[in-house]
């Protein structure tokens, strides 16, 4: 058994019966619900970004695999997720995942003769489409696949199963934790393990308490909250280009935090999922994301430049028809939280950490 939070929160649940057990999804979870976070767009943010251009500013950075393929998917403007509980049968919860882009950038390689690619988007969304020759050494017979869209949705169907939060995909591939609760009563502990694909771990780098409140689309939550930090550890993601040649679409090294999240311990959810950095979650691997990063602009804007204490970045909650039980307000200790490494890793996340040979073709 894990530490739990201050015995003092435990005890509150167990008297107000929110928690059926240590190892139990919270008591909202169950067929119907449905859980959406948002990532805005926001356009006086974009100065503050030092040494990028507004057309390299985005909601959010994708990379998505289909049939062998790697996608790099950059969203301009508003991004939505979306993820609906659709039945229980057997201790498994069968969810629906929706991302909606709008103003999207889509990039691949590949070798120039090759006739056909997978197509996941709607033909009909298309506003421009064009093969650019690639320029790197030893990929001269290569080509850029850049495609301009109107809107772009990414779905899929995954399940996670009730007693202990573990996700898995339809084929009962084992993905780690979902990130869209905490149990209350069980939160994650520093160096366990949160999400896995292949040989690469991401694990908690620290969690803490935070003694202050936050504002999300959907309302206020806390104090308290509950934070958690994670790392990754150093990898490539790489399209294969024939039997001798791979082709890095995006490298990473991090020397502590990747990114991290914010949970209301009274319910559990997911407030902040990605209040800054990286999204290296369970849930996403799943659908067939290999990597992602989500910045709300206008919550980045309110806390960096207007200096709201409420609002963070990353995504954010903005819809949910769970109901909450309500809860009084307890004395909670002072913040142990890593928030204040948030916002140094949101900017880290924008300058260098990640190094992409994509970015670097011709526009």
């Amino acid at each position: 058994m894990r530490k739990a939070i201050p015995s003092m929160l435990v005890t509150m649940f167990i008297l107000i019966g929110s928690l059926h057990s240590a190892l139990a999804a919270p008591y909202w979870v169950k067929p119907g619900v449905y859980i959406e976070y948002i990532a805005k767009r926001y356009d006086p943010y974009f100065p503050l970004v030092t040494g990028a251009r507004p057309e390299q500013i985005h909601t959010a950075e994708i990379f998505l695999e289909v049939n062998g393929t790697l996608f790099k998917i950059s969203a301009h403007n508003d991004t939505r997720v979306r993820f609906e509980f659709l039945n229980e049968e057997r201790g498994y919860l069968t969810v629906r995942a929706t991302i909606e882009m709008t103003n999207v950038t889509l990039q691949s390689t590949f070798l120039n003769n090759i006739s056909k690619y997978p197509v996941f988007w709607n033909p009909e969304d298309v506003i421009s489409e064009e093969l650019i020759p690639n320029p790197d050494y030893g990929f001269l017979d290569c080509v850029w696949l850049r495609v301009q869209l109107n809107k772009l949705n990414i779905f899929g169907i995954y399940q996670i199963r009730v007693r202990d939060g573990a996700v898995f995909d339809r084929n009962g591939n084992y993905y780690g934790h979902t990130f869209l609760w905490i149990e209350p009563g069980d939160p994650p502990m520093t160096n366990e393990t949160f999400s896995i694909r292949g040989n690469v771990t991401n694990t908690v780098w620290k969690t803490g308490n935070l003694n202050r409140p936050l504002m999300t689309y959907y309302g206020k939550f806390g104090p308290p909250l509950f934070s958690v930090m994670l790392t990754t550890e150093n990898f490539k993601l790489s399209q294969r280009i024939d039997d001798n040649r791979n082709y890095t679409l995006l490298e990473v090294s991090f020397g502590g935090p990747s990114g991290g999240g914010i949970y209301d311990p009274f319910t559990g959810i997911a407030i902040y999922p990605t209040a800054v950095g990286a999204a290296p979650y369970a849930d996403f691997y799943a659908i067939g994301i290999r990597w992602a990063v989500f910045e709300d602009e206008l919550g980045a804007y309110r806390a960096m430049k207007e200096k709201d204490s409420l609002w963070l970045s990353g995504l954010v909650l903005y819809d949910t028809n769970a109901e909450f039980q309500k809860v009084q307000e307890v004395p909670f200790s002072k913040a142990q939280t890593p928030l204040r490494y948030m916002f140094w890793v949101s900017l880290v996340l924008l300058g260098s950490i990640v190094v992409t040979r994509g970015w670097r073709r011709p526009k």
